[in-house]
C-alpha cells in the first residue's frame, strides 16, 4: 500500500485488502411492507417489539402494482442515509437497469423526508416508484426482493463505476478543476474541531469550503465530477467521490487508531481514485462514529 504514511498503519486498512463477492441471488417473497420497510429487516427482540407496534397502529392494504409490473423491493434499513442510499440502494437499482421496465419499486415512508432519493432515482426513467403511507402496511405477494450486491463497506467495481459515469452525463460538468473541503459544520457529530483553522490554511493552498446540506442532487454530482482533490472527515460527503473521475484525489481524515471504518477507503479502490489520508485525535469520547476531531492544519496537505 503506497499510499500509507506509516508502517503501523497497515493495521487500519488490513481487513479491506481482499474480500470475497458472492453471487447476487434475488428471490421472490411474500408477506408485509411496513412504513419502515421490508418486516423480514426487524432482527432480534426489539426489531420483533417494533414490527408489533407498527402492526397495531396502521391499517393493512394489498399492494396492487401497475399492470404488466413486479413489485420490488431493493431497501433494507440502512437504506435511510445518505451513504447507504447512494452506495447500496442505487447499485442494486443499477444491477437490474436493463430490466426495470417490468418493476414498481416500493420505497419506505422514509423517502418522503429525503428529497436526493427522488432525484437520484432520475437516473432510471423505466422504473415505477411507490412510497409508503407512514400509516399503512402493504401485503406483497411474488415482490421480487433484491440483496446487498457487495459486503458492507465494499463495492462491485464495475458497478459503482458505471452508476459514477451514467450519472456524470446527466451534468453539465467541466473537466476536474476543484479542490474541495466538504465542511461538517453543520452535522451533529463527527466535526473538525477549530475548524476555522483548518480552513485558513486550505483555502491559502487553493481549496474551497462547501457544505452538501441543501444542495440538490444533481448539483452534487456537478460539484464532484469538476473536482481533482476532495478533502473531508470520514462522514456521509465523502460517498460523492462515486462522481469523481477515476485518478483525481481523495483526502480522508480519519480518527486514528480506526481500523473498522473503511468503507471509504474501499470505494476510492474500487473507483480508481488515488485514496490518501490523514489521522485526527478524538476531541471528546464520543468514538468514531459520533465523536469530533483534533486536526493538524498544517498538516493536512
Amino acid at each position: 500500500m503506497p499510499f500509507l504514511h506509516h508502517p503501523e498503519d497497515s493495521r487500519l486498512f488490513q481487513a479491506e485488502t481482499q474480500k470475497t463477492f458472492l453471487p447476487v441471488e434475488t428471490c421472490l417473497v411474500a408477506g408485509d411492507f411496513l412504513p419502515s420497510g421490508w418486516y423480514r429487516d426487524n432482527v432480534g427482540w426489539k426489531g420483533l417489539l417494533k414490527r408489533f407496534l407498527v402492526i397495531s397502529r396502521t391499517r393493512r392494504e394489498s399492494f396492487l402494482p401497475q399492470a404488466g409490473r413486479q413489485p420490488l423491493i431493493a431497501t433494507d434499513r440502512f437504506s435511510n442515509g445518505y451513504f447507504h442510499w447512494v452506495t447500496e440502494t442505487l447499485p442494486r437499482l443499477w444491477w437490474l437497469k436493463d430490466q426495470l421496465i417490468h418493476f414498481e419499486l416500493l420505497l419506505p415512508a422514509f423517502a418522503q423526508r429525503f428529497s436526493y432519493m427522488e432525484e437520484s432515482l432520475a437516473l432510471f426513467p423505466d422504473l415505477a416508484v411507490r412510497t409508503i403511507d407512514s400509516r399503512t402496511r402493504w401485503r406483497l405477494e411474488e415482490a421480487l426482493l433484491v440483496p446487498a450486491v457487495a459486503p458492507g463497506g465494499n463495492y462491485r467495481p464495475l458497478l459503482v463505476k458505471e452508476l459514477g459515469d451514467a450519472w456524470r452525463r446527466k451534468v453539465p460538468a467541466k473537466a476536474p478543476f476543484r479542490k474541495l473541503y466538504i465542511s461538517r459544520s453543520r452535522a451533529a457529530r463527527r466535526r473538525i474541531t477549530k475548524e476555522a483553522e483548518v480552513i485558513k490554511v486550505l483555502e491559502a493552498r487553493g481549496f474551497e469550503t462547501v457544505h452538501l446540506e441543501g444542495r440538490t442532487f444533481s448539483d452534487q454530482v456537478q460539484l464532484l465530477a469538476e473536482t481533482s482533490h476532495l478533502l473531508s472527515n470520514h462522514g456521509a460527503g465523502l460517498t460523492n467521490m462515486l462522481f469523481m473521475l477515476p485518478g483525481t484525489k481523495v483526502t480522508e481524515i480519519r480518527l486514528r487508531g480506526d481500523c473498522h471504518n473503511n468503507c471509504y477507503f474501499s470505494l476510492a479502490r474500487a473507483l480508481d481514485l488515488d485514496y490518501d489520508y490523514r489521522l485526527g485525535d478524538p476531541a471528546d469520547s464520543r468514538g468514531a462514529h459520533r465523536g469530533d476531531l483534533l486536526v493538524d492544519a498544517e498538516g493536512l496537505l
